[in-house]
């Protein structure tokens, strides 16, 4: 039976019924960075309704094999960089924007923001995108894979910028111990957060 999430209005119901037609355990990850997203976005202030939908939408592409993706890039003129071209998966977040915009009329670009970039973070994020980053990171399938990620999920409810250095943190060492090639804006939302921690001279 789906880990389905409570009941939601009339586009975030249509949102569902995407989810439900996923892999069965793509489907249940859907609905745990649902629920972890609303229990952060209350935490912090941050719209339930809004996250909720983001998080519905984050991974509507995450299924499509390498040549997919890589065909749904074009189709919907994205660019692929280097690394993308070489890593296709990480197109499905920037993909299931694309989807979330043009198959259910979403135009809230922090919304949009939030899925496109909940893969690799970026600099600049808006909080409803830190917190949707760290619920797809931290939620309990991922956590029992990687036990590592019990800390972000701890600094998460205290600091979403620790929580997604320390996720960044511990995604450079996974890369360079697998010889990952690192995303730009992975490496430029590192930079950022790190910088920010120094004190100002």
């Amino acid at each position: 039976m789906a880990e389905r999430a409570a009941p939601v209005p009339d586009l975030a119901r249509r949102l569902c019924e995407a989810v439900d037609s996923l892999p069965r355990g793509l489907r249940d990850h859907v609905y745990r960075v649902v629920r972890g997203a609303r229990r952060l976005a209350a935490l912090y202030g941050v719209d339930e309704g809004r996250i909720e939908l983001a998080a519905l939408g984050h991974d509507l592409a995450r299924a499509m094999s390498r040549r997919e993706l890589l065909e749904a890039a074009q189709a919907f003129g994205l660019d692929p960089n280097e690394v993308e071209r070489t890593e296709p998966i990480l197109l499905h977040g920037p993909l299931s924007a694309r989807i979330m915009a043009s198959h259910y009329r979403i135009d809230d670009p922090e919304v949009l923001a939030a899925a496109r970039h909940h893969t690799t973070a970026r600099p600049g994020m808006a909080l409803i995108e830190k917190l949707l980053f760290l619920a797809d990171k931290i939620e309990p399938g991922k956590v029992r894979e990687h036990p590592a990620l019990a800390e972000v999920r701890r600094l998460a409810r205290h600091d979403p910028d620790e929580a997604i250095l320390r996720y960044l943190d511990l995604n450079l060492a996974r890369a360079a111990e697998k010889g990952w090639p690192l995303h730009p804006d992975s490496v430029a939302a590192r930079n950022e957060l790190l910088l920010r921690r120094r004190p100002k001279s």
